[in-house]
Order: C-alpha cells, then structure tokens, then sequence
C-alpha cells in the first residue's frame, strides 16, 4: 500500500483497492473515501495518516461493495468519524447479508458465499449523500455513477475525481475480462459521462490515478461493448430454438476462458452477463419466454 499525493489536498493509497483522502485547507479536517477489504487495510491507512499527523474526520463510501468497505467498521471503532454513503447503497451497508442476498437470487445465500469478499462487517452510515456539492466540511461534490452497482457515488475535490468503481485502470482492466455490472446501460451511460468531464485526474477504484482518464474511459468502453456484442452474436447464433440464460452465461465463460472457483465467484459473473442480456430486452434487441420450465432467449433482430 502506496500514499500517493495527486494534487494539494488530495491523496490515495495504492492497493488492490484504493483508499481515498482529501483534507481541508486548515488541515483540521480529514476525508476517507472507501475503506478497503478489511481491517488490516484500514488499519494501514489510517496508522499512516497519523504519523503524517493528517485528520481522520469523514468517511465516505462509495458503493456497498464488501471490498470498499470491509474495513470501515475498524475506523469506525477507533475514530470519531462522520459517515457518509449514497442512498439505498447505505441499507446494505447497515445490513450487509443483502449482498450475498441479492447475488444469490433473494434467497438466503449458501454458507460459502458469506465470506469477506461478499460480506463485510456492517457498519453504521450517518448522513446519507445527495448528489450535488456538499459544503459541510469540504467544498466536494457527490456525483452518482450507476452501473456497476445500484447507486454508486464519486467524489470531485479540487479537480480530483474519486471515480470508484465506475472505471478500471488500464492495468486491471484486462485482468478483469468481464467486469462486474448489474446495468449495461447505466454503466455505459456512466463511462460517458466520465468521458465528457474536465478534470485535472482520475482516481478508480481498482489501478493507478491517470491525467488520461479519458483514453483509460475509452478502453473501459471499447470492454462492454465487445462484451455486449458478444452476448448478442450468442443469442442470435442460438436461431429458433434460442438459448437458456444459464447457456448463455456458460458460453459466455467458456468464451473468455473463466473458471469461477466457487459459486460466489460464479454469481458475480452471472449478474454481469445478465445486466448485458436485460439491456439486449430492452433495446428490443431481445426477447424471452417460459419454455419447459425455463427463460429462453431468443434474438428479436
């Protein structure tokens, strides 16, 4: 874990999940933007900012994904923080089995699938974010970056941009083959949006702060888009007979040469390749039924 210093004010911890921080001009403030995984991450980064003597004030959380806010709870325990987390992203973050919940179907989720990477500790959250600057503190302001999960929020301090998950960096990207979304359309209507903005720089929530966020954005595009043809030549190939969704994630897995370890792992890529799959329905591009007890997907074009 690397402190980086971006801009004045502006830092981040270099991991494989990134920690935001941003302080106020008399220093007397302190902002943490996500957590990490667990404890231990935490615990690195605010043991630094104490010996840099920087505050630990704030927290903010991006999206109530275990690995931006696992550690949350230990900063919670051991500093006075205010904290803060976008609406309906705060309910699983105070009720963190939902994750697991929601990846599994509504049902309770097997035993295997509470676990760190889909589970955090549940936290408390005290204000709850609206898009929009935010003055309280710090002149910030929320911006909301849907797709990758329901309602995530980014962070703009200084002309620095704590994007979260919203993009990958160049270096994670291709790691990541599909990434995790749960709306194409909303994602791709994000990384747009990120595109457009003039900034001094981006920070994402997985690899390296860029000036270039804009080819970086672009790379992420030219991803879901690739992926999203890809869904759609499957279900085409498929004629009249159409195709499962379960087929469908197969061969899509098959595709990219991803063996999922567990079926934790198995169920962040089934959200994805659905996410692709409900856009294709709603482009009319796609369509389904309920044959021999099944959905089956058949191309509407």
């Amino acid at each position: 874990m690397e402190f980086k210093e971006i801009a004045a004010g502006c830092y981040y911890f270099n991991s494989a999940v990134n920690i935001g921080y941003i302080v106020n001009e008399d220093r007397s403030k302190g902002m943490l933007i996500d957590a990490g995984l667990e404890s231990s991450a935490a615990k690195k980064a605010v043991q630094h900012l104490v010996k840099e003597n920087l505050p630990i004030t704030h927290l903010f959380i991006t999206h109530a994904h275990a690995d931006h806010f696992g550690g949350a709870l230990y900063i919670q325990k051991n500093f006075n923080v205010h904290t803060i987390a976008p609406p309906l992203e705060e309910a699983i973050m105070r009720n963190s089995i939902l994750e697991p919940i929601y990846l599994f179907n509504g049902n309770s989720p097997l035993s295997e699938m509470r676990n760190k990477f889909l589970e955090a500790p549940s936290i408390r959250v005290d204000e709850i974010s609206a898009e929009g600057i935010w003055d309280k503190t710090f002149p910030l302001e929320f911006i909301a970056l849907p797709g990758h999960s329901h309602n995530q929020f980014g962070v703009l301090y200084k002309g620095i941009f704590y994007a979260a998950d919203a993009f990958l960096g160049s270096d994670i990207l291709e790691k990541h083959k599909i990434p995790f979304i749960v709306n194409a359309t909303e994602n791709q209507e994000t990384l747009i949006k990120l595109k457009n903005m003039n900034i001094e720089g981006m920070v994402p929530g997985h690899g390296k702060f860029t000036k270039k966020y804009q080819q970086v954005i672009q790379e992420n595009i030219n991803v879901h888009e690739k992926i999203a043809t890809q869904v759609h030549s499957i279900i085409a190939e498929s004629g009249e007979s159409g195709i499962s969704l379960e087929n469908l994630i197969a061969e899509m897995l098959t595709l990219h040469n991803i063996k999922p370890a567990n079926i934790g792992m198995y169920t962040l890529f089934r959200t994805a390749v659905s996410a692709y799959f409900i856009q294709l329905v709603e482009e009319g591009k796609a369509m389904y039924k309920i044959w021999e007890g099944k959905p089956v997907i058949f191309s509407d074009q």
